[in-house]
């Protein structure tokens, strides 16, 4: 498949987000780093996709066999209301993203990037917060400082928490509400909300049409490169999204496990 051309602007401005870094670096606050935990390989994440509630008892499962459990920003109060208190939550999103995590436990670990507003460090407080470095070129990297570990890897939250499972020893990604695509009905997260202006983009030998606004879009695209640098990883995602969709397209061309 041809990578779609797509040029994205990321939120926040490039003064903004080194401030929000220096910022959280003031705060002395632990820094993620590769960890060394006994577990079998399996990271299990869990994103806002509209398909994602449908699968609440797969995910419980997981929960039962003692895998991580890993809420992608809005993902996390789901979760939690239902029964699953998640292992990690990952948050890249240079704006303020508390609603999501109105539901914060001593159980999880909050991965925010340094990039994130102080509101979400402040709102966080009291709780486990682990801070990591966002890779991007220009003020965001200088103000990071040398010699500090920066991920990169997409324009997106779900996109960094799989290379963060990377670096943390996972190899085996199960992924829930990485639907990249809006339903039938134009909603684009699992809360019922919709989305503006969109593209339509097509996959596989049929030419199947999905429907995504253009951070959507991107996603997909950016998740076609992840076997260029990560070739020992399989990936499974669940729903009948986008994502989904170019999965089976790889395995029907042989592309991927």
């Amino acid at each position: 498949m041809k990578p779609l051309e797509i040029t994205v602007q990321q939120a926040g401005e490039a003064g903004e987000l080194a401030g929000n870094i220096r910022s959280a670096l003031a705060r002395g606050l632990p820094e993620l780093a590769p960890s060394c935990c006994k577990h079998d390989g399996t990271f299990v994440l869990v994103a806002s996709g509209w398909s994602m509630p449908s699968f609440i008892d797969e995910i419980k499962a997981h929960r039962d066999a003692g895998r991580t459990i890993v809420a992608v920003k809005s993902a996390h109060d789901f979760l939690v209301e239902h029964g699953v208190t998640p292992d990690l939550y990952v948050n890249l999103d240079p704006r303020d993203r508390t609603k999501g995590v109105s539901l914060k436990n001593d159980n999880t670990v909050y991965l925010i990037a340094s990039r994130c507003p102080p509101v979400m460090f402040d709102h966080l407080a009291d709780k486990k917060v682990v801070v990591w470095h966002s890779w991007a070129e220009g003020d965001e990297l200088q103000a990071i400082g040398a010699g500090k570990l920066a991920i990169g890897g997409g324009t997106t939250s779900g996109m960094r928490a799989i290379n963060i499972g990377y670096i943390l020893g996972f190899r085996k990604f199960v992924l829930y509400g990485y639907d990249s695509c809006n339903r039938f009905d134009g909603v684009k997260r699992f809360t019922g909300e919709t989305t503006g202006e969109t593209i339509d983009v097509y996959v596989g030998e049929h030419k199947r049409k999905f429907t995504c606004n253009m951070a959507m879009a991107q996603q997909a695209n950016e998740f076609q490169m992840i076997y260029g640098v990560m070739p020992d990883v399989t990936i499974e995602a669940k729903g009948d999204g986008l994502i989904a969709e170019i999965l089976k397209t790889r395995r029907d061309l042989k592309l991927a496990a």
